[in-house]
């Protein structure tokens, strides 16, 4: 199915990555997929080139360095080490 829509509301762009509403507002928080706010009210719109770079479930993701942010983003103590100066040495390994 071919989307031409450019633009996208909270509903749609989560039916479009098959993710709930909430899931959408925490990539927003998040910073991994942007928002933009209209009108009035200031409702969400998010544009369909930034909704494709967004991985959707069971999705490979296929750049190592991402995943890695990721898994550090989401386990504290692996974002401690990951961001740490302590080890370094490693790095270079």
């Amino acid at each position: 199915m071919v989307i031409t829509k450019e633009w996208f509301t909270v509903e749609e762009a989560a039916e479009y990555l098959c993710v709930s509403r909430r899931t959408i507002y925490k990539l927003t928080k998040e910073g991994r997929l942007p928002a933009f706010r209209i009108g009035k009210e200031r409702h969400r719109r998010f544009r369909k080139q930034d909704i494709d770079k967004v991985p959707r479930p069971g999705e490979e993701i296929a750049d190592v360095e991402t995943l890695l942010k990721l898994s550090a983003k989401a386990d504290p103590v692996l974002a401690e080490v990951w961001d740490s100066e302590k080890d370094a040495a490693y790095d270079r390994v």
